[in-house]
């Protein structure tokens, strides 16, 4: 009798330990799963932004150049509108 209860406890016991078992080797599986995606995703992620910022570095080099090439023209211009009104200044007094 007493070997037979035993019997049925471990019986029970390997049934439990069986299903956590399952369901811990499916959680592995699903989180394995789910992690690799995620790290999938991310890589994907990261090339898209380093693609982006390389795009961006070569639009704000475009744009300084425009800046500094607008930059020397109204200095030129400037300096234009200096002399002429100096010339002209002259040409009054004259």
């Amino acid at each position: 009798r007493l070997l037979q209860d035993m019997q049925k406890e471990l019986t029970a016991s390997l049934e439990d330990d069986k299903a956590v078992h399952e369901q811990h080797d499916c959680w592995c599986k699903t989180n394995d799963r789910e992690k690799t995606a995620a790290i999938e995703a991310g890589e994907q992620k990261e090339e898209q932004l380093k693609a982006f910022l390389g795009e961006a570095l070569a639009k704000m080099q475009e744009l300084k150049a425009k800046r500094d090439a607008t930059l020397d023209e109204v200095n030129r211009d400037e300096a234009a509108m200096e002399q002429a009104s100096t010339l002209r200044m002259k040409e009054n007094k004259e």
